[in-house]
C-alpha cells in the first residue's frame, strides 16, 4: 500500500532525551555560576537562541556550538566569563543528559513493529553513544548534523534519511516537540508528523498532524493501533 507507514523517526534531544534538565544540571555544577543559580533559566533561554543563530551560519561541530553559545549566554546574563574547562564541561555534559523515563521501553515496543531513526543536531558519536546509553532501543538510521554537515531546520537531515532508506516522505512518520527545528521543515517535505508535547508546548494549530500525544506511550499506542487496522 503506497501510504502504509514504513518507518518512524524522532528528534532526539528534547523529544526523547530531556535536554533542558540535562543542561540545567550541568550549569548548576559550574563553579563560575555558584553565585548565579537564579539566572539558570535565563541562561538556558539565551543559549538556545544563540545556538540557533550559530547553526544557521557556517557549519561547525555541535560540541563547539555548545561551548561557544553557553559562554556567550553566561556573559550576557551574568557578566561572567566561563573558563575553557567549564565550556568544555558543558559541551561534554551532553553525554549525561537523561532520557525521559518512558523513552527506552516505548521505543523498544515500537521498534518491534517499525524501524526507527534519529535525526539530531549533534555530533555523530554523541548521538550514537546517547542512543545506546540512554535509549537502549534498536535504531536503524542515525542522521546527525556532523554526518550531513548541516543543522535543522535545513532539510538536509530528511533528504539524507530518504536517500539512505529509499522510502517516500509520506511513508515516514517524523516525531518532535519543536516546531521551528523539526515540524515545519518535515511538513514542507511531505513527511507524516507526530507532535509529542514536551515542556508544555502548545500544539501548532496550522500544521497537520497524523498523531498528537501527551506522552511517548500515548503516541506509540496510537501508531500501533493504526498499524493493526
Amino acid at each position: 500500500m503506497a501510504d502504509a507507514l514504513r518507518m518512524v523517526t524522532f528528534d532526539c534531544f528534547g523529544t526523547l532525551i530531556d535536554w533542558k534538565l540535562g543542561q540545567r544540571r550541568v550549569l548548576q555544577a559550574l563553579p563560575s555560576l555558584r553565585q548565579h543559580q537564579d539566572r539558570i533559566e535565563e541562561i538556558l533561554e539565551l543559549r538556545e537562541a544563540i545556538e540557533m543563530k550559530m547553526e544557521a551560519g557556517a557549519w561547525m561541530p555541535y560540541a563547539k556550538i555548545l561551548a561557544l553559545s553557553v559562554a556567550e549566554a553566561v556573559r550576557n546574563s551574568c557578566a561572567v566569563e566561563l573558563s575553557e574547562r567549564e565550556r568544555g564541561a558543558f559541551a561534554t555534559g551532553q553525554l549525561g543528559w537523561p532520557a525521559y523515563a518512558e523513552s527506552p521501553a516505548e521505543l523498544k515496543r515500537l521498534s518491534a513493529h517499525l524501524p526507527l531513526g534519529l535525526l539530531s543536531n549533534c555530533d555523530d558519536a554523541v548521538l550514537r553513544l546517547c542512543a545506546r546509553r540512554h535509549l537502549d532501543a534498536p535504531v536503524r538510521s542515525y542522521i546527525s548534523a556532523e554526518s550531513v554537515r548541516s543543522y535543522k531546520p535545513a532539510p538536509t537531515h530528511w533528504h539524507a534519511l530518504l536517500n539512505e532508506t529509499g522510502f517516500e516522505a509520506h511513508q515516514v512518520l517524523h516525531v518532535s516537540f519543536t516546531r521551528a527545528y523539526d515540524l515545519e521543515p518535515a511538513a514542507r517535505l511531505g513527511f507524516r508528523l507526530g507532535f509529542l508535547r514536551r515542556y508544555q508546548m502548545p500544539t501548532p494549530a496550522d500544521i497537520e498532524f497524523a498523531f498528537v500525544a501527551e506522552s511517548l506511550q500515548d503516541l506509540v499506542d496510537q501508531v500501533l493501533a493504526e498499524q493493526a487496522d
